[in-house]
């Protein structure tokens, strides 16, 4: 998950804060990095099937945390899978069964915590998973959004245009995306590692200085990303180095095969580009309008080719997105979304009986999931 290496070459500008420092802003959350945190603590019960909202106690903790703390929260969900990352779903698919196999092998043998161990990296955060948080947020009027793609690029989107200040996340592909402050490590007191963006001119390591999104976003690329292996041989720091020297991917690569110590795919250039197209264009939802949008619009004359199209995500109706962003639609099937806990009833009787489509508002109107997250614009 994210650009190998990323974040220690930006040590540097990593600043210590706690959560109390970002009082009176609004922040968006990568909601399946804290269900996954919270999965490792009932993992083997999630493998097996036995029935479990743990994850949910875990992600609601954080969330009230930070409403206590004067922080309004949005939490954002992964939606459907990208075509530019099917092979590394197919390689993380595969890892998961191997665990799994290594799993229940050891707990045949009496080996539990070493099972344990292994129960932890085959858990598969699941829409219906999901659902289940965005029941206890509901119940307690804290506005969510699944995504109809990837977090990444809609929690990216969200800062960009102004409906969030920062987010809050663990991958460090959202520095890719271009986002401006950049909650990680958030542990459960409060404390974390707050990066700004504009503060990157100022490592001296190694230096950002002459290089703008655009630079940044094709060093990581370089090293390796989700929608494209890296050359081997090539990680953050070679990347760095080669963009420094050679400026462009084009010369990196002429120069690297003239090299001849490191073998450059023939097509790589043009997987490049698809890669830097996700990063830039990937199809993201709007809160305002109800409807699919790009993170970057895109200005080409004629628009993109059919096979950049599906790069990005494809594009769907305006009522199948809004399916998907209130958790009603299962965003991979399109059908609609089951429920796998129905007895789970988060929150207050008053909250039960309408968090099933609504969220309460301060005056007691019930609002529905769309006027929820108006209101929440509306009040930043």
């Amino acid at each position: 998950m994210g650009i190998s290496g990323l974040l220690p070459l930006l040590k540097e500008v990593q600043v210590k804060k706690h959560v109390s420092d970002f009082k009176g802003k609004s922040l968006a959350i990568d909601g399946y990095v804290w269900l996954h945190r919270g999965a490792f603590g009932c993992a083997e019960d999630l493998v097996t099937g036995s029935k479990t909202t743990k994850f949910v106690d875990y992600a609601m903790h954080r969330v009230r945390m930070l409403r206590h703390h004067g922080v309004t929260p949005l939490m954002v969900f992964d939606g459907g899978p990208l075509p530019a990352k099917r092979g590394t779903e197919v390689d993380r698919a595969s890892r998961r069964a191997e665990h799994l196999a290594r799993a229940r092998s050891l707990t045949v043998q009496g080996r539990h915590k070493e099972a344990r161990d292994h129960y932890t990296k085959c858990v598969d955060i699941t829409p219906e998973m999901a659902l289940q948080l965005i029941k206890a947020l509901k119940a307690e009027q804290v506005p969510y959004i699944v995504a109809p793609y990837e977090a990444d690029a809609q929690l990216a989107y969200l800062e960009k245009e102004g409906i969030v200040d920062g987010i809050i996340t663990e991958d460090s592909d959202l520095l890719v995306f271009g986002c401006r402050n950049v909650v990680y490590k958030l542990d459960g007191d409060g404390e974390c590692i707050h990066i700004v963006r504009d503060d990157f001119r100022t490592c001296r390591e190694f230096s950002f200085v002459g290089w703008g999104e655009t630079e940044f976003r094709r060093m990581a690329i370089l090293a390796g990303c989700d929608y494209l292996d890296s050359i081997p041989g090539i990680g953050i720091k070679t990347a760095h180095k080669l963009l420094r020297k050679h400026k462009t991917i084009e010369k990196v690569v002429q120069n690297v095969r003239l090299d001849g110590n490191l073998t450059v795919p023939s097509d790589y250039i043009p997987q490049f580009r698809l890669a830097e197209l996700v990063f830039l264009h990937q199809r993201v939802y709007d809160p305002r309008t109800g409807r699919l949008d790009t993170l970057l619009p895109v200005v080409r004359e004629g628009g993109l080719e059919a096979v950049e199209e599906g790069y990005i995500g494809p594009d769907m109706e305006p009522e199948t997105a809004k399916g998907i962003a209130e958790g009603r639609v299962h965003p991979e099937t399109k059908e609609d979304l089951e429920d796998l806990w129905p007895d789970y009833h988060p929150g207050t009787a008053r909250a039960n009986q309408t968090q099933s489509a609504t969220t309460m508002g301060k005056s007691g109107k019930v609002r529905t999931y769309v006027e929820s997250v108006k209101v929440f614009i509306q009040l930043i």
